[in-house]
């Protein structure tokens, strides 16, 4: 029976080989700054709804999530089946002292990480990338598919920092 999908894994939209995969991390850091490119302080901490994060909140979760999802990356390819905390990534938003005078160091910050993780990615023998941590919340995590689940999970948020730049944008416009 071939393995079930981890629900708590973003997909990606199509295949992609594990080059790719390696390729697409590598080159977040880079779209991140082209997302963020020429916009404005009302345009980066505006909320599209009450419920939304800014373009700014977005940035910080990602730089969380890329530090926090390193670390559990490092974790599976040194340890034998690490368990692997959750975080409260609202709390982590809301409690972030930051400001948007901080994004170029924030931007810096994300891409020294990501270097690093594609240097220990990019090293795994064939049979590593099998290898498994154990996720608070979601549970057995394969290190391939959780590359994977990175891909898809910062695309998803660069087409957020876009909407709520745009949104902010359109309202400024009217």
């Amino acid at each position: 029976m071939p393995d079930e999908p981890n629900p708590y894994l973003y997909v990606l939209e199509r295949p992609l080989s594990r080059a790719e995969v390696l390729a697409e991390l590598a080159a977040m850091p880079e779209r991140l700054r082209t997302a963020l490119e020429g916009a404005d302080v009302a345009a980066l901490i505006n909320q599209p709804r009450a419920d939304d994060w800014s373009a700014f909140q977005v940035l910080c979760h990602v730089r969380d999530a890329t530090l926090t999802y390193a670390t559990r990356f490092r974790w599976i390819v040194f340890d034998h089946d690490p368990f692997m905390p959750d975080y409260d990534e609202n709390n982590w938003v809301n409690a972030c002292q930051d400001t948007p005078a901080d994004i170029p160091a924030m931007l810096d910050e994300i891409a020294c990480s990501r270097r690093d993780l594609i240097r220990v990615l990019g090293r795994m023998p064939e049979a590593g990338w099998r290898r498994t941590g154990r996720h608070e919340v979601a549970g057995s995590i394969v290190l391939e598919d959780y590359a994977r689940h990175q891909v898809a999970h910062e695309a998803m948020h660069r087409g957020q920092i876009r909407a709520a730049i745009a949104t902010a944008n359109t309202a400024s416009s009217r």
